[in-house]
């Protein structure tokens, strides 16, 4: 998924390798990339680290074909196949396992996209010797839906860069006003702008927010539209929104710290998360969080974030009014937010993943 502006997976091919590569001159790293840009975004320059353009650039042939071939001339021993595995794989291979809502929400995806998601997740499931689950909610999902033995699974939870951390309020207001041309307060949303991340329900309460509490607020949306935007931009028109909402599209994930730091609160009202990253940076900018209850964002939160009915817009607004009106609150998910993000690192799980390469390479 690296180079792909492809939000969490991608996030989390960059921080991992990053760190293996930090804690692990020993072991030979070949990194199967499907673009050239895709290689450099790592931007990992030592004598244990290989990488490799998979042809043709067209990934439905290049991962079933392109990828076995590669394996076999390179000489790997165990493949990490970070998002999705290959169809036939030459070699023993450990499969991460990001989420569930393609099944959980079949209705979120396209009747394509669903089958060969699907597909090749299946085959995973089926094939892989080692499930790495980022959160232990898609470890439970697994063992109970899939029936999945528990020697199979391992829970390495994603984590959060480093570089996510308060960035001071002048540097904050400068960039907002020169970069995005913001201007005032505003609630922060970061995600893709599809449908299984609840955006609609989020602009209807942000809608009978600025009515109720405050006019002069403004919903920033950052991330990139999909197939199901279309709803959210019928959304902002049928409320009249399009003079309060600032979309930003896609950004860099060097700019998200500012936009974490700015917010008057993050809302992130998910209806089915593997894991979350968003509100994992946003807690170690210290932006006040309010997420789903449901899957692994209690677990990912802990007690950092006010936790939410994702189908209730009036749950949602309830806790925007909450974190608008009381100081003291905002304060304490502040700090509370700032001590939880700190039990996710990279290095962490580098480490745990480490160990499952060390496992399957001696079993």
């Amino acid at each position: 998924m690296a180079g792909r502006e492809a939000g969490g997976p991608e996030t989390y091919e960059h921080g991992l390798v990053r760190s293996l590569a930090e804690i692990d001159k020993k072991n030979e790293y070949h990194l199967f990339c499907l673009q050239d840009h895709a290689a450099q975004s790592f931007g990992i320059v030592q004598d244990n680290v290989t990488y490799h353009v998979l042809h043709p650039n067209f990934r439905w042939i290049s991962i079933p074909f392109g990828l076995p071939l590669a394996m076999m001339r390179s000489g790997v021993d165990i493949l990490h196949a970070t998002f999705v595995p290959p169809p036939y794989c030459p070699r023993e291979y450990l499969f991460t396992v990001h989420g569930f809502d393609m099944f959980a929400h079949p209705e979120f995806y396209p009747k394509v996209v669903r089958w060969r998601l699907n597909r090749l997740i299946r085959t995973g499931l089926q094939n892989a010797k080692v499930m790495l689950c980022v959160s232990q909610a898609v470890k439970n999902l697994l063992a109970e839906k899939f029936n999945i033995s528990q020697d199979r699974l391992r829970v390495v939870h994603n984590a959060v860069g480093e570089h996510f951390r308060p960035v001071a309020p002048e540097i904050v207001r400068r960039t907002l006003v020169q970069n995005y041309g913001i201007d005032g307060p505003y609630v922060l949303y970061v995600g893709k702008l599809q449908a299984c991340k609840n955006v609609v329900r989020i602009l209807e309460t942000f809608h009978r927010f600025r009515h109720e509490v405050d006019s002069n607020m403004k919903l920033v949306l950052v991330g990139k539209k999909t197939w199901t935007s279309s709803d959210i931009a019928e959304t902002i028109d049928r409320l009249k929104l399009r003079p309060h909402v600032v979309e930003i599209g896609y950004a860099k994930n060097e700019d998200l710290p500012v936009l974490y730091s700015g917010a008057s609160m993050f809302v992130f009202p998910s209806l089915s998360e593997g894991f979350g990253m968003p509100v994992l940076e946003a807690l170690a900018c210290g932006a006040p969080v309010i997420t789903s209850n449901v899957d692994a964002l209690p677990e990912v939160t802990g007690d950092a974030a006010l936790h939410v009915n994702p189908y209730s817009i009036d749950d949602i607004g309830s806790a925007m009014q909450r974190v608008y009106t009381d100081p003291v609150l905002r304060e304490s998910l502040r700090a509370r937010g700032f001590v939880r993000a700190k039990e996710f690192t990279w290095r962490g799980a580098a480490e745990q993943t480490l160990a499952a390469y060390t496992q399957l390479a001696h079993a």
